[in-house]
């Protein structure tokens, strides 16, 4: 009778420990492994800084034999000439170099409106360029000049030769020229001669040409001379435009 208690004790104990075994949760799963690491990509290497812009270089230009350089009497003025006196005139002319600004045909009639007494078919309007600069030139040959500096008032009899010059870098060169008339007419192949040799600093001059010659004719004479002359490494300068003919008074 015992020997049957404990062998159903026993089974009791194993059917209790088979239920207990079913009824345990399943183990959860195992994580994922995590996701390996993005490639970074390689970072590009910055672009090498530009190179600086070589500084703005100032124009230059043969100064006329005829003429006498003198001290500036302003600071505005970067150059100043005294222009001798033609026979019959009683004082010399003389030529201001500003380095300005603004629009240039504005200052170029300003420079007119400075005139009166003249017919308008007297005064001569040009445009030129010599070593790539575009000149804006204006001839006054005759009139009563007001647009004198001080005291002076204003003047009859008086011309004018002026020209604005755009350097490469913008700047605008001024260059006017008034005086008693025959000094003006005196003065205006010089004039010409030293808007022909206009160039950058340390740059080659253009060809010159004679004031109001045939243009053609020259600028051929002058291709050719620089082609036979100039070296495969170096340009000629192309020749400026003539200087148109004078008006009459």
């Amino acid at each position: 009778m015992k020997q049957q208690f404990w062998v159903g004790l026993g089974l009791s104990a194993l059917v209790a420990l088979a239920s207990c075994q079913k009824e345990k949760p399943p183990e959860p799963a195992p994580a994922p492994p995590p996701p390996a690491p993005a490639a970074v990509a390689a970072a590009k290497p910055a672009p090498p800084p530009e190179p600086p812009k070589p500084a703005a270089k100032p124009l230059e230009w043969d100064d006329p034999p005829q003429w006498k350089k003198v001290p500036p009497s302003s600071p505005m003025r970067r150059a100043s000439y005294e222009i001798p006196a033609a026979k019959g005139d009683k004082e010399p002319g003389e030529l201001n170099v500003f380095v300005l600004g603004g629009d240039v045909d504005s200052n170029i009639q300003r420079w007119v409106d400075e005139f009166s007494g003249m017919t308008p078919k007297s005064v001569v309007r040009t445009d030129r360029t010599v070593n790539e600069m575009r000149q804006a030139v204006v001839e006054v040959p005759k009139g009563k000049f007001s647009g004198g500096m001080g005291d002076k008032g204003a003047s009859e009899n008086y011309g004018l030769l002026g020209a604005i010059v755009v350097a490469p870098s913008g700047a605008e060169y001024f260059f006017k020229l008034t005086g008693p008339s025959a000094t003006v007419k005196a003065a205006r192949d010089p004039f010409y001669s030293m808007l022909d040799g206009m160039r950058e600093q340390g740059g080659t001059p253009a060809a010159k040409q004679p004031a109001g010659k045939d243009a053609s004719k020259t600028k051929d004479k002058a291709a050719a001379k620089s082609q036979k002359s100039a070296t495969p490494a170096t340009a000629a300068a192309k020749p400026a435009a003539p200087a148109p003919a004078p008006a009459k008074p």
